[in-house]
Protein backbone atom coordinates (compact mmCIF):
# COMPACT_ATOMS: atom_id res chain seq x y z
CA UNK A 1 0.00 0.00 0.00
CA UNK A 2 1.11 3.58 -0.56
CA UNK A 3 1.75 5.83 2.39
CA UNK A 4 -0.60 8.71 1.59
CA UNK A 5 1.36 11.04 3.86
CA UNK A 6 4.21 11.10 1.34
CA UNK A 7 1.77 12.02 -1.42
CA UNK A 8 1.12 15.41 0.17
CA UNK A 9 2.68 18.34 -1.68
CA UNK A 10 3.85 19.96 1.56
CA UNK A 11 5.65 16.78 2.66
CA UNK A 12 7.31 16.11 -0.71
CA UNK A 13 8.38 19.76 -1.07
CA UNK A 14 9.87 19.77 2.43
CA UNK A 15 11.84 16.54 1.87
CA UNK A 16 13.01 17.69 -1.56
CA UNK A 17 14.44 20.85 0.02
CA UNK A 18 16.28 18.75 2.60
CA UNK A 19 17.95 16.85 -0.24
CA UNK A 20 18.82 19.78 -2.49
CA UNK A 21 19.57 22.87 -0.39
CA UNK A 22 23.17 23.29 0.69
CA UNK A 23 22.27 24.54 4.18
CA UNK A 24 20.88 21.12 5.11
CA UNK A 25 24.04 19.31 4.02
CA UNK A 26 25.75 20.74 7.10
CA UNK A 27 23.56 18.53 9.32
CA UNK A 28 25.82 15.54 9.97
CA UNK A 29 24.79 12.18 11.48
CA UNK A 30 25.99 10.55 14.71
CA UNK A 31 29.04 8.31 14.39
CA UNK A 32 27.08 5.05 14.62
CA UNK A 33 25.33 5.99 11.37
CA UNK A 34 28.19 7.83 9.68
CA UNK A 35 30.61 4.93 10.13
CA UNK A 36 28.24 2.24 8.85
CA UNK A 37 25.89 3.76 6.29
CA UNK A 38 26.37 6.00 3.25
CA UNK A 39 24.24 9.03 4.16
CA UNK A 40 26.71 11.73 3.07
CA UNK A 41 24.92 15.10 2.77
CA UNK A 42 21.55 13.37 3.21
CA UNK A 43 21.11 12.97 6.95
CA UNK A 44 18.71 15.92 7.16
CA UNK A 45 16.50 14.13 4.62
CA UNK A 46 16.46 10.95 6.70
CA UNK A 47 15.63 12.94 9.83
CA UNK A 48 12.78 14.53 7.87
CA UNK A 49 11.38 11.14 6.82
CA UNK A 50 11.67 9.99 10.42
CA UNK A 51 9.68 13.02 11.64
CA UNK A 52 6.96 12.44 9.03
CA UNK A 53 6.52 8.73 9.81
CA UNK A 54 6.43 9.44 13.55
CA UNK A 55 3.71 12.01 12.96
CA UNK A 56 1.77 9.53 10.83
CA UNK A 57 1.91 6.83 13.50
CA UNK A 58 1.38 8.98 16.58
CA UNK A 59 -1.03 11.69 15.43
CA UNK A 60 -3.05 9.85 12.76
CA UNK A 61 -4.71 13.07 11.57
CA UNK A 62 -3.63 14.56 8.24
CA UNK A 63 -5.77 17.66 8.85
CA UNK A 64 -2.86 19.02 10.90
CA UNK A 65 -0.11 17.69 8.64
CA UNK A 66 0.63 20.86 6.68
CA UNK A 67 1.00 22.96 9.81
CA UNK A 68 3.24 20.28 11.30
CA UNK A 69 5.45 20.31 8.19
CA UNK A 70 5.51 24.11 8.22
CA UNK A 71 6.87 24.07 11.78
CA UNK A 72 9.27 21.23 10.93
CA UNK A 73 10.74 23.38 8.20
CA UNK A 74 11.43 26.17 10.70
CA UNK A 75 13.19 23.77 13.07
CA UNK A 76 15.42 22.30 10.33
CA UNK A 77 16.33 25.77 9.07
CA UNK A 78 17.27 27.01 12.53
CA UNK A 79 19.67 24.24 13.63
CA UNK A 80 22.61 22.36 12.14
CA UNK A 81 23.15 20.04 15.12
CA UNK A 82 21.01 16.91 14.78
CA UNK A 83 20.45 16.71 18.55
CA UNK A 84 18.80 20.14 18.52
CA UNK A 85 16.64 19.15 15.55
CA UNK A 86 15.50 15.93 17.23
CA UNK A 87 14.72 17.84 20.42
CA UNK A 88 12.72 20.40 18.43
CA UNK A 89 10.76 17.65 16.63
CA UNK A 90 9.98 15.96 19.94
CA UNK A 91 8.70 19.24 21.37
CA UNK A 92 6.59 19.85 18.26
CA UNK A 93 5.10 16.36 18.55
CA UNK A 94 4.23 17.06 22.18
CA UNK A 95 2.39 20.21 21.15
CA UNK A 96 0.41 18.45 18.43
CA UNK A 97 -0.43 15.60 20.83
CA UNK A 98 -1.63 18.11 23.43
CA UNK A 99 -3.92 19.61 20.80
CA UNK A 100 -5.19 16.18 19.79
CA UNK A 101 -5.90 15.38 23.46
CA UNK A 102 -7.37 18.87 24.04
CA UNK A 103 -4.98 19.68 26.87
CA UNK A 104 -4.88 23.37 27.71
CA UNK A 105 -1.90 23.45 30.07
CA UNK A 106 0.99 21.19 29.03
CA UNK A 107 3.08 22.30 32.01
CA UNK A 108 0.87 20.52 34.56
CA UNK A 109 2.07 17.05 35.60
CA UNK A 110 -1.28 15.48 34.67
CA UNK A 111 -0.94 16.85 31.12
CA UNK A 112 2.68 15.72 30.90
CA UNK A 113 1.66 12.22 31.96
CA UNK A 114 -1.18 12.06 29.39
CA UNK A 115 1.13 13.19 26.58
CA UNK A 116 3.86 10.69 27.47
CA UNK A 117 1.42 7.81 28.00
CA UNK A 118 -0.26 8.57 24.68
CA UNK A 119 3.05 8.64 22.76
CA UNK A 120 4.28 5.52 24.57
CA UNK A 121 1.11 3.57 23.72
CA UNK A 122 1.11 4.68 20.09
CA UNK A 123 4.80 4.29 19.36
CA UNK A 124 5.89 1.44 21.64
CA UNK A 125 2.94 -0.64 22.93
CA UNK A 126 1.07 -0.58 19.61
CA UNK A 127 4.13 0.43 17.60
CA UNK A 128 6.51 -1.13 15.11
CA UNK A 129 9.95 -2.30 14.16
CA UNK A 130 10.92 -1.66 10.54
CA UNK A 131 12.47 -3.50 7.62
CA UNK A 132 13.55 -1.69 4.45
CA UNK A 133 13.38 -3.56 1.15
CA UNK A 134 12.31 -3.19 -2.50
CA UNK A 135 8.80 -3.96 -3.71
CA UNK A 136 9.84 -6.93 -5.86
CA UNK A 137 9.88 -8.89 -2.59
CA UNK A 138 6.45 -7.65 -1.43
CA UNK A 139 4.55 -10.74 -2.58
CA UNK A 140 6.99 -13.03 -0.83
CA UNK A 141 6.76 -11.09 2.43
CA UNK A 142 2.96 -10.89 2.22
CA UNK A 143 2.77 -14.67 1.67
CA UNK A 144 5.44 -16.14 3.97
CA UNK A 145 6.55 -13.22 6.14
CA UNK A 146 10.14 -12.23 6.94
CA UNK A 147 12.52 -15.13 7.53
CA UNK A 148 15.52 -15.20 9.86
CA UNK A 149 17.79 -16.53 7.10
CA UNK A 150 17.69 -14.04 4.27
CA UNK A 151 15.87 -15.19 1.15
CA UNK A 152 17.48 -12.39 -0.86
CA UNK A 153 20.74 -14.20 -1.65
CA UNK A 154 20.94 -15.34 -5.27
CA UNK A 155 23.15 -18.05 -6.78
CA UNK A 156 24.65 -15.43 -9.10
CA UNK A 157 25.66 -13.34 -6.10
CA UNK A 158 27.01 -16.39 -4.28
CA UNK A 159 29.25 -17.04 -7.27
CA UNK A 160 30.59 -13.45 -7.11
CA UNK A 161 31.07 -13.73 -3.35
CA UNK A 162 33.05 -16.97 -3.67
CA UNK A 163 35.18 -15.55 -6.46
CA UNK A 164 36.15 -12.50 -4.40
CA UNK A 165 36.78 -14.67 -1.35
CA UNK A 166 39.11 -16.97 -3.29
CA UNK A 167 40.92 -14.08 -4.94
CA UNK A 168 41.35 -11.58 -2.10
CA UNK A 169 39.96 -13.22 1.03
CA UNK A 170 37.13 -10.66 1.14
CA UNK A 171 33.42 -11.03 0.53
CA UNK A 172 31.58 -8.52 -1.62
CA UNK A 173 28.15 -9.18 -0.08
CA UNK A 174 28.20 -9.35 3.70
CA UNK A 175 24.57 -9.75 4.73
CA UNK A 176 23.40 -13.34 5.23
CA UNK A 177 21.06 -12.87 8.19
CA UNK A 178 17.91 -10.79 8.43
CA UNK A 179 18.00 -7.81 10.78
CA UNK A 180 15.20 -5.38 11.55
CA UNK A 181 15.41 -2.03 13.32
CA UNK A 182 13.42 0.36 15.49
CA UNK A 183 15.21 3.28 13.78
CA UNK A 184 13.15 4.73 10.91
CA UNK A 185 16.18 6.45 9.38
CA UNK A 186 17.99 3.12 8.96
CA UNK A 187 14.92 1.36 7.55
CA UNK A 188 14.45 4.21 5.05
CA UNK A 189 18.11 3.92 4.05
CA UNK A 190 17.72 0.21 3.27
CA UNK A 191 14.45 0.90 1.43
CA UNK A 192 16.06 3.46 -0.88
CA UNK A 193 19.31 1.52 -1.30
CA UNK A 194 17.57 -1.69 -2.24
CA UNK A 195 17.62 -4.55 -3.19
CA UNK A 196 19.65 -5.50 -0.13
CA UNK A 197 22.81 -6.38 -2.08
CA UNK A 198 23.13 -2.73 -3.21
CA UNK A 199 23.14 -1.70 0.44
CA UNK A 200 25.81 -4.35 0.98
CA UNK A 201 27.96 -2.94 -1.80
CA UNK A 202 27.58 0.70 -0.79
CA UNK A 203 28.70 -0.02 2.79
CA UNK A 204 31.40 -2.56 1.92
CA UNK A 205 34.90 -1.24 2.73
CA UNK A 206 35.91 -2.16 -0.83
CA UNK A 207 33.53 0.54 -2.11
CA UNK A 208 34.79 3.30 0.18
CA UNK A 209 37.73 4.27 -2.00
CA UNK A 210 37.62 7.97 -2.92
CA UNK A 211 37.40 7.19 -6.62
CA UNK A 212 34.17 5.21 -6.13
CA UNK A 213 30.97 7.14 -6.90
CA UNK A 214 28.39 5.75 -4.49
CA UNK A 215 25.67 8.24 -5.38
CA UNK A 216 24.68 6.02 -8.33
CA UNK A 217 23.34 3.43 -5.88
CA UNK A 218 20.65 5.93 -4.83
CA UNK A 219 19.69 6.80 -8.40
CA UNK A 220 19.93 3.15 -9.56
CA UNK A 221 22.08 4.18 -12.51
CA UNK A 222 23.08 0.71 -13.74
CA UNK A 223 25.78 1.99 -16.11
CA UNK A 224 27.55 3.85 -13.29
CA UNK A 225 27.05 0.97 -10.84
CA UNK A 226 28.70 -1.32 -13.39
CA UNK A 227 31.62 1.12 -13.68
CA UNK A 228 32.13 1.11 -9.89
CA UNK A 229 32.00 -2.68 -9.81
CA UNK A 230 34.72 -2.84 -12.48
CA UNK A 231 36.87 -0.41 -10.45
CA UNK A 232 36.62 -2.65 -7.38
CA UNK A 233 37.53 -5.70 -9.50
CA UNK A 234 40.61 -3.81 -10.67
CA UNK A 235 41.53 -2.83 -7.09
CA UNK A 236 41.34 -6.50 -6.11
CA UNK A 237 43.29 -7.66 -9.19
CA UNK A 238 40.44 -9.77 -10.57
CA UNK A 239 41.53 -11.09 -13.97
CA UNK A 240 39.68 -10.12 -17.16
CA UNK A 241 37.77 -13.40 -17.54
CA UNK A 242 36.45 -13.37 -13.97
CA UNK A 243 35.80 -9.62 -14.13
CA UNK A 244 33.46 -10.21 -17.07
CA UNK A 245 31.76 -13.01 -15.15
CA UNK A 246 31.28 -10.75 -12.11
CA UNK A 247 29.76 -7.97 -14.20
CA UNK A 248 27.55 -10.33 -16.25
CA UNK A 249 26.15 -12.16 -13.23
CA UNK A 250 25.60 -8.95 -11.31
CA UNK A 251 23.72 -7.34 -14.23
CA UNK A 252 21.59 -10.47 -14.66
CA UNK A 253 20.62 -10.34 -11.00
CA UNK A 254 20.10 -6.57 -11.01
CA UNK A 255 17.96 -6.61 -14.16
CA UNK A 256 15.69 -9.23 -12.61
CA UNK A 257 15.26 -7.53 -9.23
CA UNK A 258 15.25 -3.88 -10.33
CA UNK A 259 12.81 -4.02 -13.21
CA UNK A 260 10.67 -1.01 -14.04
CA UNK A 261 8.15 0.00 -11.39
CA UNK A 262 10.08 -1.30 -8.37
CA UNK A 263 9.46 0.88 -5.31
CA UNK A 264 11.29 1.30 -2.00
CA UNK A 265 9.22 -0.22 0.80
CA UNK A 266 9.20 -0.39 4.57
CA UNK A 267 7.66 -3.34 6.37
CA UNK A 268 6.15 -2.19 9.66
CA UNK A 269 6.43 -5.12 12.08
CA UNK A 270 4.28 -5.13 15.20
CA UNK A 271 6.55 -4.77 18.21
CA UNK A 272 4.26 -7.10 20.14
CA UNK A 273 5.05 -9.91 17.69
CA UNK A 274 8.71 -9.90 18.79
CA UNK A 275 7.93 -9.00 22.41
CA UNK A 276 9.60 -5.60 22.24
CA UNK A 277 6.57 -3.44 22.99
CA UNK A 278 7.33 -2.51 26.59
CA UNK A 279 9.85 -0.15 28.18
CA UNK A 280 10.87 -1.20 31.69
CA UNK A 281 11.67 2.39 32.64
CA UNK A 282 8.50 4.06 31.34
CA UNK A 283 7.21 4.99 34.82
CA UNK A 284 10.58 6.48 35.69
CA UNK A 285 10.54 8.48 32.45
CA UNK A 286 7.07 9.84 33.16
CA UNK A 287 7.60 10.61 36.84
CA UNK A 288 11.00 12.28 36.49
CA UNK A 289 9.81 15.88 36.34
CA UNK A 290 13.42 17.10 36.32
CA UNK A 291 13.55 15.80 32.74
CA UNK A 292 12.22 18.22 30.13
CA UNK A 293 9.15 17.01 28.27
CA UNK A 294 11.00 16.92 24.93
CA UNK A 295 13.81 14.88 26.52
CA UNK A 296 11.32 12.47 28.08
CA UNK A 297 9.68 12.00 24.67
CA UNK A 298 13.14 11.33 23.25
CA UNK A 299 13.67 8.53 25.77
CA UNK A 300 10.53 6.90 24.37
CA UNK A 301 11.13 7.52 20.67
CA UNK A 302 14.89 7.07 20.46
CA UNK A 303 16.20 3.86 18.93
CA UNK A 304 17.20 1.05 21.27
CA UNK A 305 17.63 -1.63 18.59
CA UNK A 306 19.29 -0.15 15.50
CA UNK A 307 20.06 -3.66 14.26
CA UNK A 308 18.01 -6.50 15.73
CA UNK A 309 18.68 -10.03 14.51
CA UNK A 310 15.48 -12.07 14.29
CA UNK A 311 15.51 -15.76 15.15
CA UNK A 312 12.04 -16.78 13.99
CA UNK A 313 10.00 -16.02 10.90
CA UNK A 314 7.76 -12.98 11.37
CA UNK A 315 4.20 -13.78 10.31
CA UNK A 316 2.58 -11.82 7.44
CA UNK A 317 -0.30 -11.00 9.82
CA UNK A 318 2.15 -8.96 11.92
CA UNK A 319 3.42 -6.97 8.95
CA UNK A 320 2.11 -3.88 7.19
CA UNK A 321 3.91 -2.72 4.05
CA UNK A 322 4.14 0.93 3.01
CA UNK A 323 5.62 2.19 -0.25
CA UNK A 324 7.84 5.25 -0.39
CA UNK A 325 8.52 7.44 -3.42
CA UNK A 326 11.74 6.54 -5.21
CA UNK A 327 14.82 8.66 -4.66
CA UNK A 328 14.30 10.20 -8.11
CA UNK A 329 10.71 11.11 -7.20
CA UNK A 330 11.89 12.93 -4.09
CA UNK A 331 14.26 14.93 -6.30
CA UNK A 332 11.71 15.75 -9.00
CA UNK A 333 9.04 18.43 -9.13
CA UNK A 334 6.26 15.88 -8.70
CA UNK A 335 2.76 16.44 -10.02
CA UNK A 336 -0.57 14.92 -9.03
CA UNK A 337 0.22 15.24 -5.33
CA UNK A 338 -2.38 15.99 -2.68
CA UNK A 339 -2.47 19.81 -2.36
CA UNK A 340 -1.66 21.44 0.96
CA UNK A 341 -4.64 22.32 3.11
CA UNK A 342 -3.46 25.94 2.95
CA UNK A 343 -4.68 25.92 -0.65
CA UNK A 344 -8.11 24.49 0.17
CA UNK A 345 -10.93 27.00 0.39
CA UNK A 346 -12.97 25.19 3.04
CA UNK A 347 -11.75 24.22 6.49
CA UNK A 348 -13.81 23.46 9.53
CA UNK A 349 -13.66 25.86 12.44
CA UNK A 350 -12.24 23.03 14.56
CA UNK A 351 -9.30 22.49 12.18
CA UNK A 352 -8.66 26.25 11.98
CA UNK A 353 -8.61 26.43 15.78
CA UNK A 354 -6.17 23.54 16.09
CA UNK A 355 -3.82 25.02 13.50
CA UNK A 356 -3.91 28.36 15.29
CA UNK A 357 -2.84 26.60 18.49
CA UNK A 358 0.12 24.96 16.71
CA UNK A 359 1.19 28.37 15.42
CA UNK A 360 0.72 29.94 18.86
CA UNK A 361 2.91 27.34 20.53
CA UNK A 362 5.59 27.45 17.83
CA UNK A 363 5.79 31.23 17.98
CA UNK A 364 6.80 31.02 21.63
CA UNK A 365 10.09 29.52 20.45
CA UNK A 366 11.46 26.44 18.73
CA UNK A 367 11.12 24.25 21.81
CA UNK A 368 7.75 25.57 22.95
CA UNK A 369 8.73 27.71 25.95
CA UNK A 370 8.17 31.48 26.04
CA UNK A 371 11.27 33.30 24.84
CA UNK A 372 13.62 34.21 27.72
CA UNK A 373 14.70 37.34 25.86
CA UNK A 374 11.08 38.41 25.52
CA UNK A 375 10.48 37.94 29.26
CA UNK A 376 13.64 39.91 29.97
CA UNK A 377 12.38 42.82 27.89
CA UNK A 378 9.11 42.81 29.83
CA UNK A 379 10.95 43.02 33.17
CA UNK A 380 13.20 45.81 31.90
CA UNK A 381 10.15 47.74 30.71
CA UNK A 382 8.40 47.27 34.10
CA UNK A 383 11.57 48.38 35.89
CA UNK A 384 11.77 51.57 33.88
CA UNK A 385 8.12 52.38 34.67
CA UNK A 386 8.67 51.76 38.40
CA UNK A 387 11.81 53.90 38.45
CA UNK A 388 10.05 56.80 36.73
CA UNK A 389 7.03 56.48 39.06
CA UNK A 390 9.19 56.45 42.21
CA UNK A 391 11.12 59.47 40.99
CA UNK A 392 7.94 61.42 40.34
CA UNK A 393 6.34 60.40 43.66
CA UNK A 394 9.49 61.20 45.57
CA UNK A 395 10.07 64.51 44.30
Amino acid sequence: MNSSTFNYLSVRTFLRQLLLEDRFKKITPPDYIKNKYFVDNKYAFYLGVDAIIKYEQIIEDNNLLDEYVYELNKIFRKFTDYTHIINGVNQLLSRVVSIKLELNNVYMFASREKILRYIYNKYIVDGYFYFGFSSNYSNEIECIGIKSNTFFIDDKLKYINNLFKQNSGKYLFLNDRTTITDDITIATYFALISPYYLADLISNPLFKEKSIDRECFYTHNLIKIKEQLIKVCDYENIDEFNKKEVVKRFIDCYTLSCRRGIKPCIAKIKRASIRKNRLKDIDEIINNTDEKLSSAIGLILDSRYTSYLINDTISPSDIEIIELPTYQEFLSESINLIPTSRSLEIETEEIKSKKARIKKYSNENSFGAISVAFIGLIFIFIGIILTVSISIMGG
